[in-house]
């Protein structure tokens, strides 16, 4: 009885949401109705016609808008953090207000000082005090002024952007495109490819989070953008150092896993194959070590010798960091072409890592990054010689050098991208 009425919750839960999104596509195309050929767009995607809705004039003060898929307290973590720096670095460079406009878990009142807090303590003063956040639901009707700055940070919220252009509602000329890795590839072939494809030809002002990702989009989508434009990715130094600095030696080989069963890109079933295999090979060899995954939850799993995997799920980003300082190894995986923050933040804070290879875009990067294809046994093996490597060497220190050689620093490519939308 018990599963048919959790059958039934889902089933309500599932009714509800499709109404939720459909009431929301039909407030969008409601307040767009007055532009011409918006009609034709209504069905695309739930939020394809937000930015058309907005009433634009010159009576409105200025501001930096920043569209996030989603922005939640105590979950702010790389890609958003990195879009919120950008957005915060581009409004205190110009002197206007920041409105951050969230697509899909808009915060709660209750929740905003604790995120105009955060702002505060990352970013420093500026924009953050009058900072305003909005749920997408409120651009209907919105007063924006003409010359608005518009930032895009994920396909999701730069398509309604480009409908706008289209529409003649937003220039393409005021559309900062925040790129952060290749997200068509994170679908099936279908219209969220395509239409994520389509966001990459919309002649924004792209940003591009590395040049390994900057080189992929020019192979495969002919996008040049200028070595000005792109930056080396935006770890969290300070946070880093302190984790290598608490980094101390042990004969247990503790290795961590990056495990997100839910994102595809991540290739989760590949890494927890990698580690049974490496824990059947240190139990043979008789060698002590411990296995830990976080990132999001999932079953735990009986490993050689009678070790369990510990999952952690989603931690707090001070724990993350406390974690990386506790561990030897880090099993990354990520098949799209951003090199992602964790192998990046685990070397830098003096251990090991392993990821897969992508298109030979990684095995430079630093000599305690292991790369190898994205095969079980392969990837075992490297986890192995990582494990030795670090039992047979002191902690490594502090390192973020190489980090440099994967773009430009962030607020330079703020102030280039800025500076030439208004010379």
């Amino acid at each position: 009885m018990s599963e048919v009425v959790s059958s039934a919750v889902r089933v309500l839960k599932d009714v509800r949401h499709t109404r939720s999104v459909r009431r929301r596509a039909e407030n969008f195309a409601r307040g767009a109705s007055g532009v011409a050929g918006a009609e034709a767009f209504a069905h695309l995607q739930t939020f394809s016609l937000a930015a058309a809705s907005v009433a634009k004039g010159r009576s409105t003060p200025r501001a930096v808008t920043l569209v996030l898929p989603e922005l939640r307290p105590r979950q702010i973590f790389a890609g958003v953090r990195t879009a919120l720096e950008f957005g915060y670095k581009a409004a205190a460079e110009l002197d206007l207000p920041l409105r951050l406009v969230v697509v899909w878990a808009a915060p709660e009142a209750a929740d905003l000082p604790e995120i105009r807090s955060y702002l505060r303590r990352e970013f420093g003063d500026g924009p953050a005090d009058a900072a305003e956040v909005i749920s997408i639901d409120a651009l209907v009707n919105l007063s924006v002024n003409d010359d608005d700055v518009w930032i895009g940070t994920h396909w999701s919220t730069a398509h309604p952007l480009d409908i706008a252009c289209r529409l003649g509602v937003l220039r393409k000329e005021q559309i900062i495109y925040l790129v952060q890795d290749y997200e068509p590839g994170f679908y099936a072939w279908s219209s969220e490819f395509a239409l994520a494809r389509a966001t990459y030809n919309a002649g924004f002002r792209f940003v591009v989070n590395s040049t390994p990702l900057r080189n992929y989009l020019s192979e495969a989508e002919g996008l040049f953008v200028p070595d000005e434009r792109v930056f080396a990715p935006s770890l969290d130094l300070a946070r880093l150092e302190e984790a290598a600095h608490q980094r101390k030696r042990s004969p247990n080989s503790q290795i961590m896993f990056y495990g997100r069963p839910s994102k595809p890109r991540n290739l989760f079933d590949i890494g927890m194959s990698a580690i049974q295999i490496a824990a059947a090979e240190f139990d043979r060899r008789g060698i002590s070590a411990s296995f830990i995954s976080a990132g999001e939850s999932h079953r735990s799993t009986a490993l050689a010798g009678g070790q369990i995997l510990d999952v952690r799920g989603k931690v707090p980003w001070n724990d993350y960091f406390a974690l990386l300082a506790s561990s030897d190894v880090l099993l990354s995986l990520q098949h799209s072409p951003h090199p992602s923050h964790p192998p990046l933040d685990a070397v830098a804070a003096g251990a090991f890592a392993v990821t897969n290879e992508l298109g030979g875009t990684r095995a430079a990067i630093h000599p305690r990054l292991f790369v190898a294809e994205p095969d079980p046994s392969a990837l075992a093996s490297r986890l192995i010689e990582a494990a030795d490597a670090s039992r047979d060497s002191e902690p490594a220190v502090f390192d973020a050098e190489f980090v440099r050689r994967l773009g430009e620093p962030l607020n330079d490519v703020v102030t280039s991208t800025v500076s030439a939308m208004f010379s």
